[in-house]
């Protein structure tokens, strides 16, 4: 069998891989806070030894592998949108709101935050927004006073901070986490993220809130169909180069049994 059908296949297993990381990104052009993956590939090389026709001298022959070598967020932010609702939260800037979830903290730009009726602020989801404090402690909920919840949204004030009050009393401040590599976070469906370490999350006091506004996802439906097409006809080219390699194998195997 020809080395290059292995070059070819790692091609094609590549461009499969690109293929669905973009068909995801079109997927959730419509998710709140969604933020898109981006690939890498890288080209490895392999030295195959062969003879030199006419000698007995090995000469170097090199294989080029694809590889995809990375994919990561992509932290570029997505556009706002205006709803009126306090507890519909944007963040301008590198950050994230934490949530916790039966698996543990988790991350996500979508601020669509609703008051439960223990009065807890959680996503849309159900999970529990987390205060302020270190992410390796139990949760640390913010909860609206039934007050305020009863004399309804327009009663909560949300500061650039964070910081969520009423005129009477202040309720709690959210928690904007930020991590130094976008790498450091990998998506796990819809707008939620889950980090390598939450320990490698540090408070972004640059970040701030902008409430009543909420972030869309950082795709867009034109360039994400794009990407697709071009990562699906870089996997059929792949495809056909694997099968010019297998047809060429089967022509050199019966010309082989042809002649003996």
């Amino acid at each position: 069998m020809s080395d290059g059908i292995y070059a070819a296949l790692s091609g094609a297993v590549a461009s499969e891989r690109a293929l669905e990381i973009v068909a995801n990104n079109v997927a959730n052009v419509g998710t709140t806070g969604f933020r898109g993956e981006r690939v890498a590939f890288t080209e490895s090389v392999s030295r195959a030894q062969a003879t030199q026709v006419g000698g007995s001298q090995p000469v170097a022959q090199s294989l080029r592998y694809t590889e995809l070598a990375e994919s990561r967020i992509d932290t570029s932010e997505g556009p706002l949108r205006q709803t009126g609702n306090p507890f519909d939260m944007a963040i301008s800037g590198d950050a994230y709101f934490a949530v916790e979830t039966p698996q543990g903290p988790r991350f996500t730009r979508d601020g669509s935050f609703l008051v439960g009726p223990d009065g807890v602020l959680r996503t849309r989801q159900g999970f529990v927004v987390r205060g302020e404090g270190p992410l390796t402690s139990p949760a640390s909920p913010i909860t609206v006073p039934p007050a305020a919840s009863g004399a309804g949204l327009s009663s909560v004030s949300v500061a650039a901070d964070g910081t969520l009050s009423t005129e009477e009393q202040v309720i709690g401040r959210l928690g904007l986490h930020r991590f130094p590599r976008a790498s450091d976070l990998r998506p796990e469906g819809g707008s939620l993220l889950v980090a390598n370490d939450v320990r490698a999350a540090s408070t972004d006091s640059e970040a701030q809130i902008v409430s009543g506004f909420l972030e869309g996802a950082n795709v867009g439906p034109i360039t994400g169909m794009n990407e697709m097409i071009s990562a699906s006809r870089s996997f059929e080219t792949f495809q056909r180069v694997i099968q010019s390699f297998r047809s060429l194998d089967e022509r050199a195997a019966r010309d082989l049994a042809g002649g003996g």
